[in-house]
């Protein structure tokens, strides 16, 4: 008799804008380095929102779909090229930066700006790849990050995104302004409330010499921040004079490094002017197509101006050594979990902007 073929349910996208649906999917057939993982968490990222939205253009480029590509999960099978340390059964979050073809990027480990990445990731994969799902397939087992010694694997999905996106932009802003970094300078963080809210305790971990500005319109977000990041001080600018308000609190000393996870268009003009000669400042969202600067300050002040994307299988796998050892919390800043059949909800609530720190979807 032939083997039984396992059916699963999944949140499946079929157009912009219309509720996911909930469907039932056999999973696929594996081969070489494929591998099966059986969900545990998931969690929502506003990507699959512009995604869902229509805001990127031929993405996803198959429909249906089962976006998601924030999960934590076990492996559930393999292909037949799949190493023997990958064992069915174990703990692995996934870092969903697919790509078809090695370059000089991936050669150096850097997969996530790999020339020919397969688009939106793990939507690209059409019903098979997107996390959504009580399961997903993951062209090959070098995504996988061993998570064994996390002890909330729903939460620690966060871990692959949320935790990780601002871990790579904090380790770049500052590997370029270290030369000019003296104890007691500050690091200014413009919103804390979603994808930035893990950006505060990277400085502690990577920096903690820095001192930490945590700027947000919700008073929830910097209060939520500070309960799991040592930060010096908070600003909320519907409240108060930010610009103002920071420089009052800097005095004589400066600001090498500012990360924004917004990226609304007012957004850097408004912050870029706080920045020390010699500084960075780290664009990691994308609220809006464009802004401006000024080109004389540029040169003159010998600013970078960087964006920083995702992150890579070795930032993923850094980023949970340091959850292992308790450096960084993961499990507080997940503050609601959501059943794979209350997604439209969810997707509703990030829409509204009526949440903070991160969600996600829990299969455990």
């Amino acid at each position: 008799m032939a083997d039984k073929k396992l059916i699963y349910k999944a949140a499946v996208f079929h157009k912009h804008k219309e509720p996911f649906t909930i469907e039932t999917i056999e999973a696929p057939e594996l081969k070489g380095e494929q591998v099966l993982i059986k969900t545990a968490g998931a969690g929502l990222c506003h990507t699959d929102l512009h995604i869902w939205l229509g805001e990127f253009p031929g993405i996803p480029e198959k429909i249906p779909a089962v976006l998601g590509h924030e999960p934590s999960g076990y492996v559930a099978a393999k292909g037949e090229s799949v190493p023997d340390h990958i064992k069915v059964g174990m703990k692995v979050l996934v870092q969903g930066g697919y790509y078809s073809e090695d370059d000089i990027y991936t050669l150096k480990g850097h997969n996530c700006l790999a020339v020919k990445q397969c688009q939106s990731w793990t939507g690209s994969y059409g019903l098979y790849g997107g996390a959504y799902a009580e399961y997903f397939m993951v062209p090959s087992y070098r995504y996988l990050v061993n998570a064994e010694g996390l002890d909330d694997l729903v939460a620690a999905s966060s871990l692959t995104d949320a935790g990780l996106t601002p871990y790579r932009a904090v380790k770049r802003g500052l590997n370029l302004v270290r030369e000019f970094v003296e104890p007691e300078d500050f690091a200014v963080v413009v919103a804390v409330g979603g994808l930035g809210s893990y950006a505060p305790q990277w400085l502690n971990v990577l920096a903690p010499y820095l001192n930490v500005i945590a700027v947000d319109a919700k008073d929830e977000a910097l209060e939520l921040a500070s309960k799991v990041a040592k930060i010096h001080t908070t600003v909320n600018p519907k409240k108060e004079d930010a610009v103002k308000k920071i420089k009052e609190v800097v005095g004589n000393k400066k600001i090498p490094l500012i990360l924004d996870f917004v990226g609304l268009e007012n957004i850097l003009p408004t912050y870029l002017p706080l920045l020390a000669p010699g500084g960075t400042y780290v664009q990691v969202g994308l609220g809006a197509p464009k802004t401006s600067f000024p080109i004389l300050d540029l040169v003159i002040k010998e600013w970078n101006i960087i964006g920083s994307l995702w992150g890579s299988v070795a930032d993923l796998r850094e980023v949970v050594g340091f959850a292992r050892k308790g450096a960084v919390k993961y499990r507080e800043l997940v503050t609601k979990r959501w059943k794979l059949e209350e997604i439209n909800e969810a997707f509703d609530t990030m829409h509204k902007g009526k949440y903070v720190g991160r969600m996600v979807i829990a299969f455990e």
